[in-house]
């Protein structure tokens, strides 16, 4: 890491021997000591902030109170009413459109009025409570378009293309509201953080100082700072998808009002009832004639009673790639990618208290890790998310293999997928090690 000195001269921050110094003529030998000790002072702080970069901080419990208070701040601010997101309308939203609907799907595998679900804090992600009233909101319309969605609410179940055609458009304007938050919230971060780095070393250059002209320091510029380059790529990346989310938001709004088809959009259901609920995008990468692409693409997983919705889409350009990932509509497929959209896809999806209870905390930390993971839709979980619907198809092979109508090779195929499938139900951190 090297910065400036006070005299704009190049420093290195791992030095801290100043006694070979080139003063200049014109400085007396008490303006050379006075600088000696805050150049002395000066690299020491940079070499402690170096070694730990939570030097910058006074005590532990005042970084946790400046990092829990910056969090709450912005917690709050993700409420804060705005214009509303229908195209042209000027009207203020309210503060909360639920993005997933709350008496079709989110009441429906809540307990106790809770659900839970993924939450980043500084130890990484853990899944957290969260009431089934505040789940899933966004200050996203105004009464008026709010009310568009009440078609299918209020019968509790999606049947109409338009159904799913308003369900992608508010998706996606969850997405468009995150990632415009998730950038105000980097640039905020890391602003507060450039400001306590520097103010940790322009205190210690000023404690050094011998009473006179205090020493102004300022603009000081650190290179090879990792929380720097970590907060620089969360502002990148929280930048760097809007343009394609706008563009599925214009495509969406033609559809809407011309009935156009300028999205690929697949729709499906598994006649069992997860206890998920996930709207949000995710990063398909694939390979077409040598060519590498990146579609992002809006996905949901809706519960309905007895049975689950789920859907997927992106710009028309990628359909032959959507049509290729859902190749497979065998029930335990259909699972195995619903939990990939769920730890490779969004982070915005909801949970059973009970069904994540019910896995254990190995495993829970395992899909908590993977979340964190740049991978894509495409990509398989070695493990178990949905262990109730895994157990429930396994209970189904276990009756057919006890039947006697299978074949000889396909009682094998059925064994061979049995093991498979409680491979990933008793799957353990240190056998994958």
């Amino acid at each position: 890491m090297s910065t400036e000195t006070p005299s704009g001269e190049p420093a290195d921050a791992s030095a801290s021997d100043v006694s070979e110094i080139e003063w200049p003529d014109h400085m007396s030998d008490d303006e050379r000591a006075e600088l000696r000790d805050v150049l002395i002072a000066y690299n020491t702080a940079l070499n402690e902030f170096e070694s730990d970069h939570t030097a910058i901080f006074r005590s532990d419990a005042e970084r946790n109170r400046l990092f829990y208070g910056f969090l709450k701040r912005w917690d709050k601010a993700w409420s804060k009413r705005g214009p509303c997101m229908h195209n042209g309308c000027m009207n203020t939203s309210i503060a909360r459109s639920h993005t997933i609907s709350l008496g079709t799907s989110i009441s429906l595998i809540a307990e106790k009025g809770h659900v839970l679900t993924p939450r980043f804090g500084e130890s990484g992600v853990d899944l957290v409570p969260i009431g089934v009233k505040e789940a899933s909101t966004f200050p996203g319309f105004c009464t008026e378009h709010e009310a568009q969605f009440s078609a299918f609410e209020n019968q509790k179940q999606m049947t109409a293309d338009a159904h799913f055609r308003l369900q992608a458009f508010r998706t996606v304007c969850r997405e468009i509201y995150a990632k415009k938050h998730q950038q105000q919230k980097a640039q905020a971060m890391l602003d507060d953080y450039r400001r306590l780095r520097e103010g940790f070393v322009v205190e210690r250059v000023r404690a050094a100082g011998t009473g006179g002209t205090p020493l102004e320091l300022s603009g000081l510029k650190f290179d090879n700072d990792e929380i720097e380059e970590k907060l620089t790529s969360l502002l990148t990346q929280a930048q760097s998808d809007l343009p394609e989310l706008q563009g599925l938001y214009n495509s969406l709004i033609e559809e809407m009002q011309k009935g156009s088809d300028k999205t690929a959009t697949q729709v499906r259901d598994i006649d069992i009832q997860l206890p998920v609920a996930l709207s949000g995008i995710g990063v398909l990468n694939y390979t077409r004639e040598g060519n590498h692409f990146r579609a992002i693409c809006f996905i949901t997983i809706l519960p309905e009673a007895g049975r689950t919705k789920f859907m997927i889409g992106a710009d028309r350009q990628h359909s032959d790639a959507l049509d290729y990932s859902l190749r497979d509509d065998g029930s335990l497929a259909v699972l195995a990618m619903l939990e990939s959209w769920m730890v490779h896809g969004s982070d915005h999806w909801f949970i059973t208290p009970s069904a994540w209870a019910a896995i254990p905390p190995d495993r829970q930390r395992a899909i908590c890790e993977r979340i964190l993971e740049p991978l894509s839709l495409a990509d398989s979980a070695p493990f178990s998310v949905l262990d109730s619907a895994r157990q429930q198809i396994i209970t189904y092979i276990e009756h057919l293999l006890a039947s006697d109508a299978l074949t000889p090779e396909t009682r094998t195929t059925y064994e061979q997928v049995r093991a498979q499938e409680q491979a990933k139900l008793s799957w353990l951190a240190e056998v994958q090690q």
